[in-house]
Parts: structure tokens; C-alpha cells; sequence
């Protein structure tokens, strides 16, 4: 087929649900292209959510169950969603829900695909980063793989930011390299917060930060602590490095929320000042955002004043949802699978050699 219609499923470190988007993709040129037909976001219940949370510190029987429950409720929710909507598809790309990455050595990506190819009878495009790690690379970042295509025809020097759990960031500069690499936190800490300490999912908005008031000296320190922050690239991390044990150990619970919170955003949007200004040094360059970390304005407000030589935007204005950049990330991603076209990440992730990303799986 020339063109295929492809599902992207992704389910982010906050585990509050999954974000599907659908394309429409061929190649040109050796690079896939993809309109977006149609996105849909479906919120797990608080109690699957919390138990998603608590797997990367939970026994082998319950991440195992876990991986067959994720599978069988994809399935479920996508083949409704088809049915609802009268979609056809070819295929579907799902990344998976991340217990453990530890750049280089290992990663896990929990949830059966078996279960989506058996019901939607289709093939599935999973296991993203695995062979990046057995190239010797990160496994991750794999969102500045998909940047390239995006802003292929881009005559200036481009920077986006992806504020997920973890913010992860690619530049895109003429004549050079891709660059693409994790920064630290995007929003794992501050919604880790929230659930431990005022038993609500998220900071709507920012808004409880926006009241509070920075304690540089406190994020300064933060920053000094943790090396990864100001390592060179290659660099991935995770809720490894950025969760609940760096809650316990950074916070101090007599502070106010609002004071608490304000550091927090402080800290995700200085690790990510910090890491644009010492790779890229070119003025009035485009900052693209997307992710979750778009909606809190406390994030937005730091990165505008920490980088006030950059132009902050929305990659709406590249006509990509910032909620389903990464679910259409990963339907791209399918789609090369799909195509057999070659993955390129030494500059990335430091993976040595080329390679078809993802496996593929389908019932028979």
C-alpha cells in the first residue's frame, strides 16, 4: 500500500490514560508523512491510575497481570473507538507504559499487543527502544527521530520541547546533526506531589504554583545534586531518578504547597533552560512545546523569562495537537516500521548502527 491509516497509542510516566491518534501516511523521499485524521483521550479510573504508579516498586506478579490488563483494555477501547467513529485502519503503533528505563543497559514497556492485533485483527508495531539499547544507545529519547521529519523543510535552526513526565528536547540545526536528549523532570514531580500530598491527580493549570514563591537557592542546590542534569548528551532518564524516592528525599512538607509546587516548576523549567542555552547558543530561535507540561502556565511563565532570546510557541502552529504529539510520534514511527525505512540515532541516543525500529506482531 502506498498510503496506510495507522494508529498511534501512548501512555505517559503520569499513567492518567492513553492518548490515541490516527494518520494517514506515505512516504516522499525516504521520509513518512502524516496527516492527522482523528485523536481521542481516554482517562483510566483513579485506582487503575494509582496501581500503574506504584509498578516500578511492585512484585513480579502484579506486573505481570498488569501487562495483560493494559493489553486487553487497549483493545478494548480502540476497537470502540473505531466502531464508534467508522474508522479504518492497517495498522497500529503502540510505545507502551514504562516501568524501568535505564538508558544503555535495559528499558520495559509493559502491555500486550496481542490482545489489540487479535481483536482489531491488524498487525502491531511495538518495542520501540530495545534496539537502540542493543546499539549501544539511550533508548530514548526517539521523539527527535520524528522532529527530523516534521520540520524537514525548515530553512532556520528549530528547537522543540516535549514536557511529558520527563522533558525531553531535539535541535534541529542547518547543516548539522540532529540533537535530541532528555532535560530532567517535565511534570513527574509536581503531579507525584500532588497525589501525595493533596490527593489530587495534578496542579490544574499551575495555578497552585503560580501563587507561590521560588526559593532559588533551594533549586539551585536541586540542580547542583543531581548530575544528570548538566551532563552532556546522550542522556534518557525516568521516574528512576525523577519520582517518589526524589520527593521524599528533596521536599521538605512544612514548606507550603504553593512554595513547594512554585520550585517544582521552577526546577523542570530551569533543567530545561539550562540544557537549550549550553547546546545551542543561535538567538530568536523557535522553541516548539508539547505535552502535558504545556497547560501549566507556572512552566510557561519560567521558560519565557529563562529564555528570553528563544520564541516560546505551541507545535499547533505545525498542526499537531501538543497533547498527541508523542501518540502521533509512534504512529510515525509504526509507519517507518511499515515502510522499511532505516533509523538513524548515533547523534541521538549514541546507537551505532541504522535499524528498522519496532517489532512487529500480529495473531495467527
Amino acid at each position: 500500500m502506498d498510503k496506510i491509516n495507522i494508529i498511534g497509542l501512548m501512555t505517559g510516566t503520569s499513567c492518567d490514560g492513553m492518548d490515541l491518534c490516527l494518520i494517514q501516511c506515505h512516504v516522499t523521499n525516504n521520509i513518512p508523512m502524516g496527516k492527522i485524521i482523528k485523536t481521542k483521550y481516554i482517562k483510566y479510573s483513579e485506582d487503575f491510575t494509582k496501581d500503574l504508579l506504584e509498578l516500578n516498586n511492585s512484585s513480579i506478579s502484579k506486573i505481570s497481570q498488569a501487562h495483560m490488563d493494559l493489553g486487553k483494555l487497549w483493545a478494548t477501547e480502540i476497537n470502540d473507538w473505531i466502531k464508534k467513529n467508522n474508522l479504518i485502519i492497517d495498522m497500529v503503533g503502540i510505545h507502551g507504559q514504562t516501568i524501568y528505563h535505564n538508558g544503555t543497559h535495559s528499558s520495559l514497556q509493559i502491555g500486550e499487543p496481542l490482545y489489540i492485533s487479535k481483536l482489531l485483527k491488524v498487525p502491531v508495531i511495538y518495542n520501540f527502544r530495545i534496539k537502540d539499547i542493543i546499539n549501544e544507545g539511550q533508548g530514548a529519547p526517539l521523539m527527535p527521530i520524528v522532529d527530523k521529519w516534521i520540520f524537514n523543510n525548515s530553512k532556520e535552526d528549530v528547537i522543540t520541547l516535549n514536557i511529558g513526565g520527563i522533558s525531553n528536547i531535539t535541535i534541529l540545526s542547518k547543516n548539522k546533526e540532529t540533537l535530541g536528549f532528555d532535560t530532567g523532570p517535565g511534570m513527574s514531580l509536581s503531579d507525584l506531589y500532588c497525589v501525595k500530598f493533596l490527593s489530587q491527580e495534578y496542579d490544574k493549570s499551575g495555578e497552585i504554583a503560580l501563587r507561590g514563591t521560588v526559593d532559588a537557592n533551594t533549586v539551585n542546590k536541586w540542580i547542583e545534586n543531581e548530575k544528570f542534569i548538566l551532563a552532556n548528551p546522550p542522556k534518557s532518564t525516568g521516574k528512576e531518578l525523577f519520582g517518589i524516592e526524589w520527593i521524599e528525599k528533596n521536599i521538605n512538607p512544612s514548606i507550603s504547597h504553593e512554595n513547594n509546587l512554585a520550585n517544582l516548576t521552577y526546577f523542570t523549567s530551569l533543567c530545561i533552560a539550562l540544557n537549550i542555552k549550553n547546546i545551542h547558543k543561535s538567538t530568536n530561535t523557535s522553541v516548539y512545546i508539547s505535552g502535558g507540561g504545556i497547560n501549566n502556565k507556572s512552566i510557561l511563565t519560567n521558560l519565557n523569562k529563562l529564555l528570553p532570546e528563544y520564541k516560546i510557541l505551541s507545535v499547533a502552529e505545525m498542526g499537531i495537537h501538543p497533547k498527541y504529539k508523542e501518540a502521533y510520534a509512534f504512529a510515525m514511527l509504526a509507519a517507518s516500521n511499515y515502510f522499511n525505512i532505516e533509523i538513524n540515532t548515533k547523534s541521538i541516543t549514541g546507537a551505532k548502527d541504522t535499524y528498522i525500529i519496532g517489532e512487529k506482531t500480529i495473531w495467527r
